[in-house]
């Protein structure tokens, strides 16, 4: 039921900022999915992963400040979650019908 949820909350996300995009911008639906679906997924990465360059650089500054304190180098590890599939699926569903409704221009 929370898988169902956070794919309803994140598709509903993803299509209110989607729509206000195109609403403030005076342009079709279309024009910022893909655009708007590949900044979400991005985003949804960039904060459920672990032990990547910002965590690094928080590590490096903590132990400038301390000099007593060591921390140990955490591996990179990225969990994708349901929130980062229907992201990636409303992307690539979103760069499939923009070449299908731009094809007159790509052929």
């Amino acid at each position: 039921m929370k898988r169902i949820i956070s794919i309803f909350v994140t598709l509903l996300i993803l299509l209110g900022i989607n729509y206000a995009v195109a609403y403030y911008t005076n342009t079709k639906f279309i024009d910022y999915s893909f655009g708007v679906g590949l900044v979400f997924s991005i985003i949804i990465w960039f904060f459920t992963s672990k032990g990547g360059l910002t965590s690094r650089i928080t590590d490096g500054i903590v132990q400038m400040e301390s000099t007593n304190f060591k921390l140990k180098a955490d591996t990179y590890k990225f969990s994708p979650n349901a929130a980062f599939f229907t992201s990636l699926a409303y992307t690539l569903v979103a760069i499939i019908i923009t070449f299908y409704y731009y094809r007159q221009y790509f052929f």
